[in-house]
């Protein structure tokens, strides 16, 4: 089985991982850091970037269909597009009927629980939405630094970066990217799993 690649996203979560400047530059200027990693954005596009963490998750839905050629643009938005991610297929419609849209924005825990998902208490969820001019580029959650090796950093730079992995403690886990990646992950012994 062949996994998709994102090659754009992929270079931009393993840049910001292992480089705190360029994390925070792509929070501050993320037009500039990203073009600093050679990857190209439309001057009337506008990127805003947002990150998920343990306590925080981001719904992004999707701008109104239309067809786009492949790009860095296309890259992000497809990555952000909360409908990629299995447990949010349904959000594939919903971010596409005004009236569930209306539901989600206004009520996302409640939403999200009609579809099955259970958002554990303490976690909040924000919703946001695209637009043909306005991308936002969500960050997943950075894993420990122990978890964190250079073999699991240049597999996500080639590409390697599920749409799942942004919401990885929405339903309270926790995961070792390693494993989520298909990496080998040390026993602790120095031995590999």
């Amino acid at each position: 089985m062949t996994r998709e690649r994102n090659e754009t996203m992929g270079r931009i979560v393993a840049k910001a991982w292992s480089d705190w400047e360029f994390k925070q530059q792509l929070s501050s200027d993320p037009d500039a850091a990203i073009a600093e990693l050679g990857i190209p954005i439309p001057g009337d596009m506008k990127i805003v970037v947002l990150e998920n963490t343990p306590r925080t998750t981001h719904l992004v839905l999707g701008a109104p269909r239309r067809t786009e050629p492949r790009s860095a643009i296309y890259d992000i938005k497809r990555f952000g597009d909360t409908y990629r991610d299995p447990r949010l297929h349904s959000l594939n419609w919903v971010s596409h009927d005004p009236v569930h849209t209306a539901r989600i924005k206004a009520d996302p825990r409640t939403a999200l629980a009609e579809m099955g998902v259970e958002v554990p208490a303490g976690m909040t969820v924000v919703v946001v939405e695209n637009t043909w001019s306005l991308t936002h580029l969500v960050l997943p959650p950075q894993p420990d630094a122990d978890a964190l090796d250079d073999a699991t950093l240049e597999r996500l730079a080639t590409g390697e970066l599920p749409p799942t992995v942004r919401h990885v403690a929405l339903d309270g886990s926790t995961v070792d990217y390693r494993l989520f990646l298909g990496a080998p992950r040390s026993n602790g012994d120095g031995d590999t799993q």
